[in-house]
């Protein structure tokens, strides 16, 4: 795993109280885990100012739970029916097909807009000549 970022380096970026001191080194960790799984491309020598940006905002969403957070239902709730005495529940979701980071979390959306530029294309290949 690459250190894309340190808890100090967050601590500049967010300031001190960005989560409690037992939490911040779990959340960093993961910050780096998360911006290391992206496979960022182009990164040599020192980490770009928006990158540890986009590292911040990550490892202040692990710290609030919210990184790694699974999607336990499918799409917005549009009707529920409940029937206690007959024991009927009917719950109608929306479709859930929506495009591109919608459903992460806004700190979450706003790092991947950051690392834009780093992010590689996994359908684009270079052809040198």
């Amino acid at each position: 795993m690459t250190t894309y970022i340190t808890a100090a380096e967050v601590d500049e970026v967010l300031g001190a109280d960005w989560a409690e001191s037992d939490k911040k080194a779990r959340a960093v960790m993961q910050a780096n885990a998360y911006l290391t799984a992206l496979n960022l491309q182009g990164i040599t020598g020192a980490t770009p100012s928006d990158v540890k940006q986009a590292g911040a905002l990550l490892a202040s969403a692990s710290a609030a739970g919210v990184l790694y957070k699974q999607q336990t239902e499918s799409g917005a709730l549009t009707s529920k029916t409940v029937d206690a005495d007959g024991v009927r529940v009917t719950k109608s979701y929306a479709s859930s097909q929506s495009t591109g980071n919608t459903l992460l979390p806004e700190d979450v959306q706003l790092a991947l807009a950051l690392l834009k530029p780093w992010r590689s294309n996994p359908m684009a290949f270079r052809v040198y000549r």
